[in-house]
């Protein structure tokens, strides 16, 4: 017999004995967001307990030097679902990039299959519209109900791990027999770090290991469902985390502006019985971009078509070591936000390397805290892996090719008039700053910021203008200065700083297109402010023309044109701005004011109607609405409208506190109006009113005793305060 037939034999019999994928599972994806791999038990973690997951982990196979491809949830996200890196997919950064429509996700792969697919996120950087909801029947994402300067707060808004399962435990419930996949996301572990507490649930250590105690909790809850009811040995279920979190280890806080392993190494979990080996661990460096290759390999699909990354399988069965295996990372968060430089990482079994304007390599196996940077001492192995990363990233457009565009000679003399296009061709035309030497000037524009949040309008903008004196090209200083400057009431400055910003954003070349948008909205809203309406339109149809589904520059426009009395194209933009996005507060509160200005009385009831259900809102129209259901008999919904109206103010005073209280009480909620009116009683401690109703709300409740007390104290405070007297005089 010969050797290539013995070969030939060979590859047959270990074909025929390695398990087949089978066509009847479903698959569970559940991604734990900023969650270091180092916090969990079966990844090293000493922390805090993590029982779930780590049963979770003896039961399947795991990768125990798994590394996310960018620090940062949306651009991550992208490839965990469509395995592919960010230069293939395009989501370079949060918010201001889309995955694009062209793009086939996981959930499209399996839906073509004859999979029922549902997604239940916990952040709204996660939400529809920023194209991680293609392929899913059911995408569950985060209600954006809150505004400040009347904005949306949305990158703040996220629900809790158990608010997750609250929707996502009914629906596997009603699908329990279909053929699915499921996505879950997890946003817990992400700053701050406050999980909530609740009887009956002991939760383990402080800050963000107790965020990481809590997801483990959560994910037990949905665990346990999918045991009880068989569907978990019927599943591929994976858990991945997206990125992680560096704590402060090499100056960071969170995540995002650098690549040290903190904020790069996570969690990476398989388990199908029969297929994944228990207590299996992957050999090598791991990318999340194998995550998907792999999933489709064992529910037996064909490949996704565009897919960078390469399946897992051979390595989970031990056909492969993984001792060539790279892994690869980037973060372009300093230079959009910052006008830092970008970093890039490359990394192999053992030695990692990071581009920088000062390179860094680390030996991981002798120094896995990256403490001594060896780019000096072992040059030549830094050269290799620097000309393997260069090689790998040319296989890719350049980045933001797609973003670029020519500017006309008028536009390149203006800017360079500027000061801002100093080489030929445009660009910083020097050294771009590194971001580990970026770290006093983030701390100075957080300080910033922070004053800014503290009402300090002025000690804001002077950090600012600071900052983008040394820095022009610091886009989150010179916004943070319009908005100091609206906050100030200089409306003129504002936008004459948003020009500067837009000056700014233009001359970067490398930048996306919807960075300038975001700043040509600024300078819009500050012309808007300031009266000059006819520049302002003419701003925000240019953002419009640009970006159709621009939901921010839409209503603003449609605010405008209210204010004008042109309310035909005005209803236009908000029912648009609506059918994407019925929960969008900003459309909300302009809908509003568009039925005011109609006259329709009943058009009006049902926008404020509409407002109270979202709960939002913002401080131009919430009192009408509020008075509005309230006159019409509706207290439960006034009440919410003056509780949105209490959550914006910094300090809500006696007389909202008061509304709010009187309201709530009309309707029933008397835990809701005793909170209201002791806040009240602190707000203005010599205000007889909070305490004559924390009076009526005891009285309400059957407590005679609790009643007596506070129409006593409200009498101490005010003798002649008569309905306090009656009051008590009507006790029994």
């Amino acid at each position: 017999m010969t050797v290539r037939l013995l070969f030939v034999l060979g590859v047959a019999l270990l074909a025929a004995c390695a398990p087949k994928p089978r066509d009847d599972l479903s698959l569970i994806l559940v991604t734990l967001d900023t969650t270091r791999a180092d916090r969990i038990g079966a990844f090293g973690g000493k922390a805090v307990p993590t029982p779930v997951l780590d049963r979770l982990a003896a039961e399947g196979t795991i990768a125990l030097d798994a590394t996310s491809q960018v620090p940062l949830t949306l651009p991550s996200h992208a490839t965990i679902l469509t395995g592919r890196y960010p230069d293939g997919h395009g989501v370079r950064h949060n918010g201001i990039y889309r995955l694009r429509d062209e793009e086939e996700t996981l959930a499209e792969h399996l839906r073509a299959a004859g999979f029922t697919t549902a997604a239940f996120v916990g952040a709204y950087v996660l939400n529809r519209g920023f194209g991680t909801e293609q392929g899913f029947d059911v995408y569950d994402d985060v209600d954006v109900n809150r505004f400040a300067g009347g904005r949306d707060q949305v990158f703040e808004a996220q629900r809790t791990a158990d608010e997750v399962n609250a929707h996502v435990l009914p629906w596997l419930d009603a699908h329990a027999g279909k053929r699915f996949f499921l996505w879950v996301h997890y946003y817990d572990p992400h700053a701050p770090y406050a999980p909530p507490e609740r009887p009956g649930r002991t939760l383990a250590g402080t800050g963000y290991d107790r965020e990481i105690s809590y997801v483990d909790a959560c994910l037990g809850d949905l665990v346990a469902r999918l045991r009880s009811s068989g569907v978990l040995d019927r599943a591929v279920l994976a858990i991945v985390g997206d990125h992680g979190e560096s704590l402060g280890e090499h100056g960071e806080a969170t995540h995002g502006l650098l690549l040290y392993q903190g904020a790069l190494h996570v969690p990476f979990l398989l388990r199908a019985p029969g297929l994944v080996p228990r207590g299996g661990k992957i050999a090598g460096p791991v990318e999340l971009a194998a995550l998907a290759p792999t999933l489709v390999d064992y529910l037996g699909l064909p490949p996704l078509a565009r897919a960078e990354g390469r399946s897992l399988r051979t390595r989970i069965d031990g056909k492969n070591d993984g001792h060539d295996a790279v892994a690869h990372a980037e973060t372009m968060m300093p230079r959009l936000e910052f006008g830092w430089s970008d970093l890039r990482m490359l990394r192999d079994a053992r030695f990692k390397y990071i581009r920088a304007p000062r390179p860094e390599l680390y030996d991981l196996a002798q120094d896995p805290g990256e403490a001594r940077d060896l780019s000096q001492g072992e040059a030549s192995r830094t050269r290799a892996l620097a000309d393997r990363l260069d090689a790998w990233v040319a296989g890719f457009p350049p980045a933001g090719e797609s973003a670029r565009r020519d500017l006309d000679p008028d536009e390149e003399a203006r800017l360079r008039s500027l000061g801002y296009l100093q080489g030929p061709g445009g660009g910083s035309g020097g050294r771009l700053i590194d971001p580990k030497d970026g770290l006093l000037e983030l701390r100075a524009l957080d300080a910033a910021r922070e004053a800014l949040d503290a009402g300090n309008a002025r000690g804001a903008l002077d950090g600012a203008r600071a900052i983008v004196a040394k820095n022009p090209a610091n886009h989150q200083a010179r916004t943070t200065a319009v908005m100091a400057l609206l906050a100030l009431g200089d409306a003129k400055e504002a936008e004459d700083e948003a020009a500067q910003a837009v000056a700014a954003a233009e001359a970067d070349r490398d930048a996306p297109r919807a960075l300038v948008l975001k700043a040509k909205g600024l300078e819009a809203g500050a012309a808007r402010l300031s009266g000059k309406l006819p520049e302002a339109e003419k701003l925000y149809r240019a953002i419009l023309a640009e970006e159709p589904s621009g939901d921010a520059a839409a209503v603003d426009l449609a605010r405008l044109l209210v204010a004008e009395k042109r309310l035909d194209e005005a209803s236009t933009l908000l029912d648009a701005a609506l059918r994407r996005d019925p929960r969008n507060g900003m459309a909300l509160a302009a809908r509003f004011a568009l039925a005011t200005a109609s006259g329709d009385d009943a058009a009006r009831l049902a926008a404020a109607k509409a407002l109270a259900d979202a709960r939002a809102g913002d401080p131009e129209v919430l009192p009408d609405a509020a008075a509005l259901l309230a006159a019409s008999g509706d207290a439960a919904r006034a009440a919410a409208c003056y509780a949105v109206l209490v959550d914006l103010a910094p300090h809500p005073g006696v007389e909202l506190l008061g509304k709010l209280g009187v309201t709530a009480l009309k309707a029933g909620a008397f835990d809701a109006a005793a909170d209201a009116f002791t806040r009240g009683a602190a707000a203005a401690p010599g205000d007889p009113r909070p305490v004559y109703y924390l009076g009526v709300v005891a009285a309400k409740r059957g407590d005679t005793e609790g009643a007596r007390r506070a129409y006593e104290r409200a009498l101490a405070l005010d003798p002649g305060f008569t309905k306090a007297r009656e009051a008590l005089r009507a006790l029994p």
